[in-house]
């Protein structure tokens, strides 16, 4: 049975992506749970032949059409997930819609009203019993899935009242830079998908910092690494580098992607994930193109989940008075006569590339280390290189970022690629240009990325003998 369903919703989620808004990891988080309730539902109407992601589902009921079954699982997920990220906005103080915050919730937009809409033409042609029945399946799974993620520490990270999170004065520490205050702080703390405990994290955290040589920043900023790291962005991320060449800021716009009425870089992933599943032909298959887009979505998930700890709660979440909690370029370049690094120059007016759609040059509201397109990325590339068995597979992408080049014709421009490793090595790259990133950000990202997709390729979705089904993984 062909695909005539996963991406279709998945550019459902997209398109809800882009009216909303919000912040990487609760649209990853909801990205991962649609597509594992999809999985879910297809898998079990086609025998199980993998192991479903969660327990008590329903049992295989003859003549509910998998594809209709899975669209009604998935506008379930995304009504209740959405539903509750705008409760919690409306309740935070910043989370409402604001012309200024690339991470805050647009409340003008029907979400109830556009996935009415979506379900059409998938009831097109169908009896009212075969709807019915369609219906009571896919929501029963999607009920499972919603119920094993209940109480996954999300509630907690985006809360009406969140925790609070404590910023130092010191030369080093993460400061406001005018883009708003620290996003989604505890998110580090959400539970993970790809079949790991939370208090596994520290296999999934990156060595692109050496700890062991700068355990804070006393030792990190007068370091010869640190002032390379921080001259580099300097020199190359400037708003109006004139180091920076062409290719460079092209690069840097189309990975971006940070604006809302953009699809956010998980959202860009997607889309490769769309683009290679038709080229390489994996569409042909239902079941196999709902378990790529499961396991893509786990996988980022969960890099979502590593890179905010690292953020927020490195390298010892218990060590409180050491967190590396480490400040943007744009501060660390206007305030390094306070660095105690004679390698480094301060330029009080310095600000980067990365720019709001009125051109108000901004950094994203959170700590630098590490990225988190990066680590998005490098966990989209490792699950696609598992799936097809190969890293070097052309593929062409797409991009969304309002600044991205275009064409005499006015078209964005795409950008090609002979491998996922290339693509996702460009995507951490292209943060330096945009002069929101160190490339140790970039470093450490593509190492937690590759720890949690393989882990999730290993662990879930796994094929399952005792089916009796044939599986392609």
């Amino acid at each position: 049975m062909k695909d005539t369903v996963i991406i279709p919703w998945n550019n459902i989620f997209l398109e809800c992506v882009r009216k909303l808004g919000g912040a990487p990891g609760p649209i990853a988080r909801i990205g991962a749970m649609m597509h594992i309730a999809m999985f879910d539902t297809i898998n079990v109407l086609s025998g199980s032949p993998y192991k479903s992601y969660v327990s008590n589902l329903p049992k295989k009921v003859e003549g509910v059409d998998p594809a209709m079954s899975a669209a009604y699982a998935a506008r379930k997920v995304l009504r209740q997930t959405i539903a509750g990220l705008v409760d919690q906005a409306t309740h935070n103080p910043g989370g409402v819609s604001s012309p200024f915050e690339p991470y805050q919730l647009n409340m003008d937009f029907n979400t109830e009203q556009f996935l009415q809409d979506s379900m059409k033409p998938f009831n097109m042609g169908s009896s009212e019993e075969a709807r019915n029945s369609s219906r009571k399946f896919g929501e029963a799974v999607a009920d499972a899935v919603l119920a094993a993620r209940q109480n996954d520490g999300a509630d907690l990270a985006t809360q009406k009242q969140p925790p609070s999170v404590e910023f130092g004065f010191a030369p080093g520490d993460w400061r406001e830079t005018g883009s708003g205050s620290a996003v989604t702080p505890q998110w580090g703390k959400v539970k993970p998908f790809g079949g790991w405990q939370s208090a596994q994290i520290g296999n999934f955290l990156p060595k692109a910092l050496n700890v062991s040589k700068f355990s804070n920043y006393s030792q990190l900023l007068p370091s010869r690494d640190y002032a390379g790291q921080v001259n580099e962005v300097q020199r190359l991320g400037e708003a109006h580098s004139p180091e920076r060449t062409r290719e460079q800021t092209e690069i840097a716009f189309f990975w971006a992607n940070d604006l809302n009425g953009t699809s956010k870089p998980p959202g860009q992933l997607y889309a490769i994930t769309q683009i290679v599943a038709k080229q390489e032909g994996t569409v042909q298959n239902l079941l196999d193109t709902a378990r790529l887009f499961a396991l893509v979505g786990m996988a980022m998930a969960d890099a979502g989940i590593v890179a905010w700890y690292v953020k927020y709660l490195f390298p010892k979440e218990n060590d409180r008075n050491n967190l590396i909690r480490l400040w943007r370029p744009e501060t660390a370049i206007r305030e390094a006569d306070t660095d105690y690094n004679r390698d480094t120059t301060p330029e009080r007016r310095w600000q980067p590339l990365s720019a709001m759609l009125d051109g108000t040059r901004f950094s994203p509201p959170f700590p630098a280390y590490i990225s988190g397109h990066a680590t998005f990325g490098a966990a989209h590339a490792a699950i696609m290189q598992l799936f097809f068995k190969r890293d070097s597979i052309p593929f062409t992408a797409t991009t969304e970022d309002p600044h991205a080049f275009r064409d005499e014709n006015g078209i964005k421009l795409t950008r090609s690629f002979t491998s996922f490793t290339e693509a996702a090595r460009e995507n951490g790259r292209s943060r330096v240009y945009l002069g929101v990133h160190y490339q140790f950000d970039a470093e450490g990202g593509f190492e937690s990325g590759i720890k949690v997709a393989e882990f999730a390729f290993n662990n879930v979705l796994q094929s399952n003998p005792s089916s009796g089904c044939q599986s392609h993984g």
